[in-house]
């Protein structure tokens, strides 16, 4: 029991930091091994390990996949032969002889999605109000104490008036965070948008504006500041949202979390995307090369 506490209180430890842990469990037994079903150990992004399933070769051999995992941030099933004869063919071999085989089920927990909103006006607000009911953790930027405060966000995480640039400077990020610019002045969210982009924002960016605007701001990035678009394309959301017809600011709100939904799930998107972002930068470097030919 001492143990499993150590575990969870691990995983929720480093779940607050923002990083994923592996969890690796017995969930089948055949014949005699170190540890029952049931057994855990956690091992984290920073090597760390708590719990065991057996020790030795079986548990380096499984930190080994573990770390794999990690890195490719899916769940892996493997099966270990405690013994020298009659191996089954998709096990892999230990030196223990314990004579059993164990099957083990590395599990990836990753951090709740958070979203770092900037403007907690009227779609900022539906939109953390709908994440909050989502599980997503949220932190609110806005220039106004009487958009961003406590009372009108207390399931925010943070809550940060001020400058809107200043205060995404401020923040360290994860891969598991995402940006929503909805603060609605056209510099701000412009500014905003190439801070994240020169700071190298490793996660997934959402713009709330029109189709003139995305492309301004694109242009604007690529033009003034000189930035290539091919590493981040790919997580650039403009204008954000799924083509629902919505209007109202909840409307909109749903329009932008459908979407987020549907790239953090990696399922086909039933309605078309507004986003122009990638169309528009595979056109420009189309006519950039054309250019370089005349």
């Amino acid at each position: 029991m001492a143990e499993n506490l150590m575990i969870y209180k691990k995983i929720v430890e480093e779940l607050e930091k923002r990083n994923p842990v592996a969890l690796a469990t017995i969930v089948n037994k055949e014949g005699s091994g170190p540890r029952d079903l049931g057994s855990s150990l956690v091992y984290t992004v920073d090597g760390i390990k708590i719990g065991t399933i057996g020790g030795g070769h079986i548990e380096k051999i499984i930190i080994e996949e573990a770390k794999k995992a990690l890195q490719e941030g899916k769940p892996r099933r493997i099966k270990l032969a405690l013994r020298r004869e009659n191996i089954p063919h998709d096990a892999i071999k230990t030196n223990q002889l314990c004579g059993g085989v164990v099957e083990v089920f590395i599990n990836i927990i990753n951090p709740p999605p958070r979203l770092i909103i900037t403007g907690g006006g009227n779609v900022g607000k539906p939109i953390a109000d709908i994440a909050n009911i989502l599980g997503y953790k949220t932190i609110i930027i806005d220039t106004d104490p009487k958009l961003a405060n406590k009372e009108r966000f207390p399931y925010a995480e943070k809550v940060l008036i001020g400058n809107i640039v200043e205060k995404i400077e401020s923040i360290k990020y994860s891969p598991y965070d995402i940006a929503v610019i909805a603060y609605g002045e056209v510099e701000t969210d412009y500014q905003t948008l190439k801070t994240l982009v020169k700071n190298k924002f490793p996660g997934h960016i959402w713009a709330l504006c029109s189709r003139t605007r995305a492309t301004w701001m694109l242009k604007r990035l690529v033009e003034e500041e000189n930035i290539d678009l091919d590493n981040i394309i790919d997580r650039l959301h403009m204008p954000a949202g799924l083509d629902i017809g919505s209007d109202t600011p909840a409307e909109i709100a749903v329009s932008i979390l459908s979407e987020i939904i549907c790239v953090l799930k990696k399922c086909s998107i039933p309605v078309k995307s507004m986003n122009i972002a990638k169309k528009w930068w595979e056109a420009y470097k189309r006519e950039k090369s054309k250019a370089q030919y005349k």
